[in-house]
């Protein structure tokens, strides 16, 4: 059964079958050819897989993210940090990271931050000179801190799976977003330094105000949306709806760029980026019944504990498995696949479960920087117009950087259990 289930997955993926049709027929060639079982199965496992209270908050994230573009929210963004970073030499390629970071923690989408933030600063960067190969690797690099830093939709179909915190997720999670963030920021500054580009401006507090004034309301929102989370006032699914109405009000009535014929186009824009994101999750929740059958999480589980009995490697072990999967499948994907196996073990040990599901998450921000799915490589090389091959050295140093964070969380453990135990309190070994 387990054969047919992997053979069939990698000719589908070959032949270049969507990976959410190519996971659920693979799953189903599994069971109809490898068990005598009836196949309603497969209809009521795809929706038990999606039957989840907090697997709600994903369509709203998704709405607010394509509101926060068409209400002007995005363009807002890039300009306060323009005006910010603007004076330091590489300041467009640093404004593109920071306004990177702001929109993912309205979004909590890396490919909407890729479209949104990368679409506006991609044509100024070339103006000033930087290479399309640069361009693209930065676009992607950023806008891949969406799954990182809260709140994450990534984060919020693990929390969904393990039953761990959200708000737990969330705060553990900003530390490393940061990190990579200031990383990528150093990166900007080092290439245009190197390249003699994009540097003659002068700090203006003037100019800062202005933008300011002109971003407030759109700078508060992160801090609405992810302190609500946090101080307990909302759940992440109030959360994606307080997104979306907030943001609306303010692309309406104080921005004004909103329109009514907007909205009917931004829920079919919406709706359509949803039913990927669900079908992917109830697909591959197929498999995990099938894995479950096989007694391949008893296996796997045996297999690992017969090499270590470290967490810090079974993290390390999980995490290069991830982003080996991740260049060929979904995050969204591979998520309810591998978990339901190595979470229970990891836990059962004693681990610290929001150390490992920070880390888990970084994973799948690699999987979409990293060809052939890399969803956030292949958005940024078009807004770029960039080829891959021009691509590469800057992508490794984007993975680069990535990879040593994942390292980082896996050996200092406060790097993502700090600033939950902080706010939220200790919480055993979770």
């Amino acid at each position: 059964m387990i054969a047919i289930v992997v053979i069939s997955l990698i000719v589908m993926i070959i032949l270049g079958v969507p990976i959410c049709f190519a996971v659920g027929l693979s799953g189903f060639l599994g069971l109809y050819f490898g068990t005598n079982l009836d196949l309603y199965i497969v209809v009521q496992r795809f929706i038990s897989g999606i039957n989840s209270f907090s697997l709600m908050a994903v369509p709203l994230f998704i709405l607010g993210g394509a509101i926060m573009d068409k209400a002007g929210i995005s363009k807002r963004i890039v300009g306060f940090a323009a005006s910010m970073f603007s004076w330091v030499r590489g300041g467009l390629s640093i404004c593109c990271v920071v306004a990177n970071m702001i929109f993912a923690g309205i979004s909590g989408s890396g490919a909407a931050a890729v479209s949104a933030i990368g679409g506006i600063t991609a044509p100024a960067m070339r103006e000033k000179g930087y290479k399309p190969g640069f361009i693209a690797a930065l676009i992607g690099g950023a806008g891949s801190l969406g799954p990182v830093i809260p709140p994450s939709v990534d984060m919020i179909v693990f929390a969904s799976i393990t039953g761990l915190s959200v708000g737990r997720m969330f705060m553990g999670g900003m530390l490393p977003g940061i990190v990579i963030g200031l990383c990528l920021m150093t990166f900007c500054h080092i290439y245009a330094r190197v390249n003699n580009i994009d540097y003659g401006g002068k700090f203006v507090v003037k100019d800062v105000i202005l933008a300011l004034k002109e971003s407030i309301w759109a700078l508060i929102m992160p801090f609405i949306v992810i302190g609500g989370v946090i101080g307990g006032i909302f759940t992440a699914t109030e959360a994606g709806v307080v997104a979306c109405v907030y943001g609306m009000i303010v692309g309406a009535f104080i921005y004004k760029e909103l329109k009514w014929k907007d909205i009917i186009p931004l829920f079919k824009q919406a709706t359509e980026s949803t039913c990927q994101v669900m079908m992917i999750i109830g697909a591959s929740t197929i498999y995990g019944y099938i894995f479950s059958l096989a007694n391949v999480g008893d296996a796997v589980c045996n297999f690992i504990l017969s090499l270590t009995d470290s967490t810090t490697m079974i993290m390390l072990m999980t995490a290069g498995f991830m982003i080996f999967v991740g260049c060929f499948m979904e995050s969204l994907a591979a998520m309810p696949i591998i978990l339901p196996i190595v979470y229970p073990l990891l836990e059962g040990m004693g681990a610290n479960m929001t150390q490992f599901g920070v880390m888990f998450c970084l994973c799948t921000v690699l999987g979409g920087l990293t060809p052939p799915v890399g969803i956030y490589l292949f958005l940024s090389m078009s807004i770029a117009k960039a080829k891959i091959q021009e691509i590469i050295p800057y992508l490794l140093v984007v993975v680069g950087i990535i990879v040593a964070v994942i390292l980082i969380a896996a050996f200092v453990p406060g790097l993502t259990s700090f600033l939950p135990d902080l706010v939220m309190g200790p919480m055993g070994a979770s």
